[in-house]
């Protein structure tokens, strides 16, 4: 065999590898997806539970990387401290373990039967089952692209340059960098180590020498993540710098003691053992002693991580902070980040409302100009969220969203409508009421004064609504409305009077008052549907009375 046929087969069998690990990756977070918001709160009251969680993360992702990321995600959107978020590090160590273990197994005679099985399961199955063909048939793919790999490296035991290369790898540190660089290259410890497994067990590589190469492969593995890392926000840069500090402190720690680590892994393993399962504990054992040395000074690595990346400024840059492409393979899990992002909106919302009486009250022109700011804010969200949503369904059709989705977009919609009513029509009336020297009669203020406190108050409500959506709150909030626009009526008929007496100043004010008044009570409105979509239904049940 050619050298060009023997790269031609390795690379095709790496591809194939790393298709099965997607395959394998997609089906698992549609299966489990769904449940990790329920486990992340379950799991992250302890250090320990952080560690499964981190284990179950990435499995679901077949990549320490990817589930890196997902964390910085969760960080982002305060679903969880960056302090919770060290042991869970941890715990993707030895999740990639068990991949690792599993492909140890010579399972690649039997791989296309598990490949037909697979595709027939998820191509007839409904439902959970389509979810495990689909791990099957990336299991399957994964183990078909390793015997490809190691029928592709034959010949390489006949070619005498190959083997000295490989001799070099002797030397311990050599070994190391070796691993390091080549699954940064890669970006995938688990691929890597599946290639060692096909060294060993073609017998190009000795067990012990490919020890030095796992060391590298932990530390190679942080590498994609400390580059993504340049352009994520504060904490992101924190997390890859902390778990560099744990696999790069791990693998300085272990490679003064590989005699040992070996002689640990012949001890489980049995002296029967092959090379590749020698492998995947070697693997295994090494991930777990890290977790059980480091877990007592996550702190201490999470302050050392602190300390070696600043804070950055603030940025004025319009952006979303918790949705990102990352997420918008996994609806399930892209939910809270929505929700966080739809919060935002609501404060930046709230406070249009909150200064849009400043203008009339404290004659304050500044106002104006911070309400339009805020309504480009609004409008920004308005568009991303929409877009990060079309592009989303193009990967994951709607009719497989939850629920939540749909109020989330009724939400932004009603958010966008309060921005408008502030930006455009409060605002226009502030500038006419800049322009002239006129005031309301302390009676007129005092009832604009306690309507628009109210109106808060509403508002106030609608985005606590939006975490819990509790019907009887909903409910509390529709009889308020009642209790308002009843306040507004009793307001309206107080100003006619006011007209009908000789007050210069109510009459001068009158057009403004009544305006400003109506404007408030359609933002009540507006939030009161927050209200309206807890009884959301697919028979679009009307609100109970």
């Amino acid at each position: 065999m050619d050298t060009f046929m023997l790269v031609v087969n390795l690379l095709g069998g790496l591809g194939i590898f790393l298709l099965g690990m997607e395959l394998l990756s997609a089906g698992s977070k549609k299966l489990a997806g769904g449940k990790l918001r329920y486990i992340l709160d379950r799991f992250l009251r302890s250090k320990p539970g952080g560690v499964a969680f981190g284990v179950l993360l990435t499995l679901l992702f077949q990549s320490s990387s990817a589930a890196s990321v997902v964390l910085v995600g969760f960080v982002d959107a305060s679903l969880i401290t960056f302090t919770q978020t060290l042991p869970v590090l941890l715990g993707t160590g030895i999740g990639t373990t068990i991949t690792t273990q599993l492909i140890s197994f010579n399972l690649g005679d039997y791989a296309l039967l598990f490949v037909g099985l697979g595709f027939f399961i998820k191509a007839f199955a409904k439902g959970r089952w389509s979810d495990v063909g689909q791990i099957i048939l990336g299991f399957a793919i994964l183990f078909f692209g390793m015997k490809l790999m190691a029928d592709g490296m034959a010949p390489l035991r006949e070619m005498p340059r190959f083997i000295d290369l490989l001799l070099h790898l002797e030397r311990p540190w050599a070994g190391l960098l070796t691993g390091m660089v080549l699954t940064a290259m890669i970006q995938s410890s688990a691929a890597f180590i599946g290639i060692l497994i096909t060294l060993t067990t073609s017998g190009l590589i000795t067990f012990e020498a490919a020890l030095p190469l796992i060391l590298g492969t932990n530390i190679g593995t942080t590498v994609t993540a400390l580059l993504a890392s340049l352009t994520a926000s504060y904490p992101g840069r924190k997390l890859a710098v902390a778990n560099a500090l744990f696999r790069f402190l791990g693998a300085l720690l272990l490679i003064w003691f590989l005699g040992y680590w070996a002689q640990a892994t012949y001890w489980i393993s049995g002296q029967a053992a092959s090379n590749a399962r020698l492998l995947a504990n070697a693997h295994t054992l090494f991930n777990l002693m890290m977790a059980l040395v480091f877990l007592p000074f996550t702190g201490l690595i999470g302050a050392l991580a602190g300390k070696l990346v600043k804070a950055p400024r603030k940025k004025s840059v319009h952006s979303l902070q918790y949705l990102n492409k990352d997420l918008m393979s996994s609806p399930d899990l892209s939910l809270p980040f929505l929700q966080k992002e739809v919060q935002d909106m609501g404060e930046v919302v709230y406070s249009m409302v909150k200064a849009s009486m400043r203008p009339f009250f404290e004659r304050d022109a500044a106002a104006v100009d911070q309400i339009k700011k805020w309504e480009e804010k609004a409008d920004f969200y308005r568009e991303a969220i929409n877009d990060f949503l079309v592009k989303m369904n193009q990967k994951h059709p709607i009719e497989n969203w939850s629920e939540d989705y749909y109020r989330m977009l009724h939400v932004v919609n009603e958010l966008e409508q309060i921005a408008d009513i502030v930006a455009v029509n409060v605002v226009r009336q502030a500038e006419k009421w800049l322009q002239n020297n006129i005031q309301f009669s302390p009676s007129g203020k005092k009832e604009l004064e306690d309507y628009h406190a109210r109106c808060l108050k509403q508002l106030e409500r609608a985005l606590v609504l939006m975490h819990h959506w509790d019907p009887d709150q909903a409910l509390r909030m529709k009889r308020k409305y009642r209790k308002y626009a009843l306040m507004a009526f009793d307001f309206e008929r107080q100003h006619y009077k006011r007209l009908l007496t000789p007050n210069t100043t109510s009459l001068e004010s009158s057009k403004v008052h009544m305006e400003l008044l109506n404007l408030l009570r359609i933002i009540n409105s507006r939030a009161t549907n927050f209200g309206r979509l807890v009884f959301m239904r697919e028979a679009h049940e009307p609100m109970p009375e």
